[in-house]
């Protein structure tokens, strides 16, 4: 089972069927905090990883750069302002509906007290709770965000 990429949209074929998925752009926000990051409690009733824990974000709208995206999604989700992204990786996610390509950035400076807007919860993790988040991208990236933290490299 191995998808083909073409552009805006991702076909899979799995024996005698044929999907087509379409592919969109999302970010991730890393908030950082006293060596925690900030997560999320999707609700319920969400189209793709209803209810699951997960590092914040949201679609690139078309005409959007993925760091305008990030300002704007910091702010609906989570009340936050933040002028510097750092881009500390780009992973593609499946799900139901689409194949996502992520890009995760780091909030550099972020201004505000985190409030939940569109999630469920928010909540923070340290590096031991890492595998609370139920997504592996996530994960991954969790991982080595704090691994990088840990040796006092940028993000």
């Amino acid at each position: 089972m191995q998808p083909y990429d073409a552009g805006m949209h991702v076909f899979l074929s799995i024996g005698r069927r044929s999907f087509i998925m379409k592919k969109v752009d999302v970010v991730a926000l890393i908030v950082q905090k006293d060596g925690r990051i900030l997560v999320e409690r999707r609700k319920l009733d969400e189209d793709t990883d209803p209810g699951k824990v997960v590092i914040p974000g949201g679609h690139v709208e078309r005409g959007e750069r993925p760091e305008q995206a990030c300002k704007r999604e910091l702010k609906e989700e989570l009340g936050l302002d933040c002028d510097r992204f750092v881009s500390v990786a780009r992973l593609l996610h499946h799900t139901c509906l689409e194949d996502q390509m992520t890009h995760f950035h780091s909030c550099e400076g972020w201004r505000g007290e985190p409030q939940c807007f569109e999630a469920e919860e928010i909540f923070w993790i340290g590096p031991d709770q890492i595998n609370m988040l139920e997504i592996d991208i996530d994960r991954k990236v969790a991982r080595e965000f704090f691994k990088r933290s840990a040796s006092g490299k940028e993000p």
